[in-house]
């Protein structure tokens, strides 16, 4: 019954339609590399002598299986980054991306992309050394991507981001969303350049972040942390860490240090292989930015727990389904602290993974939030035992008697470092499927990252029962009261528009368009959404001059819109 209304409203809105010519798309087909065409040049070079972008709308489109170097920082100020793999052609890796230095002997670029207008990223390996050149290591820089201008949303989806010094993605101002799913976080931090207060997946820093979203990610050697929201000003209004895999990492000042949070934090269904390398240690070093919680140890100095923020009685915390192991190398780590000239005092456990104001928040399902699993991964790299013990020693052995300072770090001591090949093409974290983790998740979906579960993934991605296992609560602080399907903006547009909508419960979410015969046309969203306000990014490159119809359908509710597209 709504397809005959929704066709005969078409129909008739569409007879005082008038017809539009057709232009050209504006898909932007980047070559590999080839001696000139830095990629940093192709993109920044869109940008007109009086400040305007030659095609603000414009779509990098990297070859399949091409290698691009970047020896500048892309700005793109002012307008949407948007770089993405060109097709699906089977058996073809996705295009990687290299900085570079712009001359002999230089450096690579600070970053990839110095953020000042929105950026979506999809399909890309991008790595921030050249790696065919090992000696550029010795050279590698502080992140890929950096926001440093406020309310800017970051969309990142099925890459791969390996080797920096510092974090892989920083907001040094205040972001609207960030999203990020289905991507590798690989090699986060190396002491050649900088020390052990850095290696992070994603640094957020103080100010607010109004949507922080990480699903069905896999990150795999950090030195520091995987969220850092340390000391923050302002709140993480909304998180959702949900389905994914994290494999080793030394959690030098915690894993998800989350300072102040607002309305919801949601943590699920990850699986995390020693996640907490260094251990709940008497370290005063280390100590010092696990202050967020307030709470102490038995020796009164700040207390060591994986996850922590700022207490308040007001955010909703849904915390689930995660599970962990101590592989025998990280245990053998930990009893090992006994017997190094440095002694553990208590000796080394894999410490809490909540902070007690946490734990009282969640309530009974603090008892069953993280537990044990004996679980082993396909393909993973070592465990960073080796940087570790070089930590506890003291400097007349060499070591860095529990400093940041590397001044004597060696090569030899860095973590089981892989190369971007690995991450593409060797690294897997699946797990067996007659294991119980294969059902443990939400709904009886495996625990961990569904990249590695295709046929589980794309099951999860319509199932309904996942969202309505997250229930509004009553008195939600920034939940909708109302259902709403809002105007796409810009409109007229060419080729890209926003879709912005509100949803007062979650469930099974729809977004398709249609023409104006009410034949449908694209299908840009149609997955699991929570209550809340969200964005949807539509790509009319394929279509036509004309008027269009979006309808947005969840649960019972629908709404349609008209939209022009103006080529």
């Amino acid at each position: 019954m709504h397809k005959i209304q929704t066709a005969c409203l078409l129909l008739l809105v569409g007879l005082l339609l008038y017809p539009l010519s057709a232009e050209g798309q504006n898909i932007v087909r980047v070559p590999p590399f080839s001696g000139t065409n830095y990629l940093n040049n192709i993109i920044n070079g869109d940008t007109l002598a009086n400040g305007t972008r030659r095609d603000p709308n414009a779509v990098y489109v990297l070859q399949r299986g091409g290698l691009y170097l970047s020896n500048a920082v892309i700005r793109n100020i002012g307008y949407t980054l948007r770089l993405q793999t060109h097709d699906t052609t089977a058996g073809i890796s996705n295009p990687a991306v290299f900085l570079f230095p712009a001359s002999a002997g230089g450096n690579p670029p600070g970053q990839f992309v110095d953020m000042r207008g929105d950026a979506i990223i999809k399909s890309l390996i991008i790595s921030g050394y050249f790696e065919a050149d090992p000696t550029e290591l010795t050279k590698l820089q502080g992140a890929l991507f950096n926001a440093t201008a406020p309310g800017l949303n970051l969309t990142i989806d099925s890459c791969i981001l390996t080797n920096t010094n510092g974090n892989h993605i920083r907001t040094d101002q205040a972001p609207r969303t960030i999203r990020v799913t289905n991507t590798i976080f690989g090699n986060m931090g190396y002491l050649g350049r900088s020390n052990l207060g850095a290696g992070k997946g994603l640094d957020v820093r103080g100010g607010s972040v109004d949507s922080l979203i990480i699903m069905n990610c896999t990150f795999v050697n950090w030195q520091d942390r995987v969220v850092r929201h340390f000391a923050s000003t302002a709140n993480i209004n909304y998180m959702r860490f949900e389905h994914n895999t994290l494999v080793n990492g030394m959690s030098y000042h915690g894993l998800l240090s989350l300072g102040r949070v607002g309305r919801r934090i949601i943590i699920r269904d990850n699986l995390l292989i020693d996640p907490f390398g260094a251990g709940q240690d008497t370290d005063a070093v280390r100590q010092a930015e696990f202050t967020d919680s307030g709470e102490l140890d038995a020796f009164g100095f700040p207390r060591m727990t994986w996850i922590f923020s700022n207490p308040n009685d007001s955010t909703s915390w849904l915390i689930k389904n995660n599970y962990y192991r101590v592989t025998p190398v990280g245990q053998s780590f930990y009893d090992s602290a006994s017997i190094l000239p440095i002694v553990a005092n208590p000796p080394l456990t894999v410490g809490s993974p909540l902070s007690y104001h946490i734990n009282s928040k969640i309530g009974a399902d603090s008892a069953t939030a993280f537990r044990t699993t004996d679980v082993s991964l396909a393909n993973v790299p070592r465990q960073m035992d080796a940087l570790m013990k070089w930590y506890r020693r003291p400097t007349a052995m060499g070591g860095a008697n529990k400093t940041k300072a590397t001044g004597n770090w060696a090569a030899a001591y860095d973590y089981d470092r892989r190369s971007y090949q690995y991450w593409r093409d060797t690294l897997n974290a699946s797990y067996s499927t007659s294991h119980a983790m294969y059902t443990a998740g939400t709904c009886g979906y495996p625990v961990g990252s569904l990249m590695w579960f295709p046929t589980r993934y794309a099951a999860w991605l319509t199932d309904p029962c996942v969202n309505t296992t997250l229930p509004v609560k009553d008195g939600d602080p920034g939940v909708p009261t109302a259902f709403e399907l809002e105007q796409n903006y810009p409109n007229p547009f060419n080729p890209s528009t926003k879709i912005a909508f509100s949803l007062t419960g979650s469930g099974f979410t729809t977004l398709t368009v249609y023409n104006v015969l009410g034949q449908k046309v694209a299908s840009p969203m149609a997955q699991n959404m929570e209550a809340g306000r969200h964005e949807v990014d539509f790509n009319a490159s394929d279509l036509t001059s004309g008027v269009y119809f979006y309808r947005l359908e969840s649960g019972n509710y629908s709404a349609v819109r008209k939209m022009m597209i103006l080529k």
